[in-house]
């Protein structure tokens, strides 16, 4: 088994690389900065090798599902913020991390070992992450407009997606699934 392991690794490495190589030269040619665009994969892959590891060690590796979403979320936010430049959307951003991330990690390594309480508490995190989230967006972004988006197009088609999220959110909250009492 261990052999066939290191010819994977082997080959993924070897994949990313030609990969790597390859968007540099395109890039080289059409005179583009790959790396500026894609500096944030250095934190991306890193997390997602948690999850990896975490399938090579089995059900023991299931803890390294935390770290792995905490990293892969960080490197996620980093990436769209480059893209858009909008890196003041730190003061909301952070609530994708604690509690969503973790609370996706706890869930992600609750499925891979079967354990439901695990899956309903990390799950509740996330929950509570993606609502603290959408709270803090609809502060910083159509109260205080501190990136100005509430004035142009995303701003007239955030405010109703948000309401969108929020009914179904409530929806959801309203049809969970409950213990009984008996």
């Amino acid at each position: 088994m261990g052999h066939s392991i290191r010819n994977l690794a082997t080959l993924a490495i070897g994949l990313g690389l030609i990969a790597f190589g390859a968007l540099f030269l395109i890039g080289t040619i059409l005179r583009i900065d790959i790396w500026s665009m894609l500096w944030p994969f250095f934190i991306i892959v890193p997390g997602l090798l948690f999850f990896v590891g975490m399938v090579v060690i089995g059900k023991p590796g299931a803890p390294m599902a935390v770290p792995g979403s905490i990293i892969t979320m960080a490197g996620v936010i980093l990436f769209i913020q480059n893209l858009t430049g909008l890196w003041t959307t730190w003061t909301y951003a952070w609530a994708l991390i604690v509690p969503t991330a973790v609370g996706i990690g706890i869930a992600i390594g609750g499925i891979w070992v079967e354990d439901q309480r695990a899956v309903r508490v990390g799950s509740a995190m996330a929950g509570i992450g993606v609502a603290v989230f959408l709270f803090f967006v609809f502060f910083f972004e159509l109260i205080l407009n501190i990136n100005g988006l509430r004035s142009g197009p995303i701003g007239r088609v955030v405010v109703p997606v948000m309401i969108i999220v929020a009914g179904l959110g409530m929806l959801a909250w309203a049809f969970r699934p409950r213990k009984r009492l008996q």
